[in-house]
Parts: structure tokens; sequence; C-alpha cells
């Protein structure tokens, strides 16, 4: 175990404070470890969302070196969108 010195904002403090008086944690460290973890997997999801993104893009990438286009009208596109909106 490891022990680090860090400087919080007063909104920081006062949600440590909060969780500590409801009885849910006994200790600052339980606080920052649940919010740690809860951050752990926010970032993985961005990384996996990201990857999932550049993935889509090398595909449009390689689609266009191999001349895969179409044409794209973009009055069309929101015309039909909005259609679609009023339905909806």
């Amino acid at each position: 175990m490891t022990t680090r010195s860090i400087i919080l904002r007063e909104e920081h403090e006062k949600v440590i404070r909060d969780a500590l008086e409801s009885g849910r944690y006994i200790s600052d460290s339980e606080v920052i470890a649940e919010a740690l973890s809860e951050f752990q997997i926010r970032e993985e999801i961005r990384r996996t969302k990201f990857a999932e993104l550049k993935s889509k893009i090398q595909v449009g990438i390689d689609q266009l070196k191999r001349g895969e286009t179409a044409e794209f009208n973009l009055e069309e596109f929101l015309a039909a969108r909005n259609a679609e909106h009023r339905q909806g």
C-alpha cells in the first residue's frame, strides 16, 4: 500500500465528508478507492469506444482506397431525417 498526499478542491472534500457522514464508508481511503475504481471502469469504456471508432474509420479509409464510394446528397439526407423526426 502506498501513501500519497493530494490536494482536493473544496467540492471534492465535501463529497468525501458527505460519504463518510452517510456511514457507508469508514475512511477517506475507501471513498477515494471506490472513486478510482469507477474511474478505471469509465476509462476502459472510453478506450474501447475509441478503439471501435478507429476501427470504423480504418474501414472507411480502406473502402476509399478500393474506390468503394457512393454519392451523398446532404440536402436529401437532411430532408429524410427531418421527415423521420416529424413522424416520430
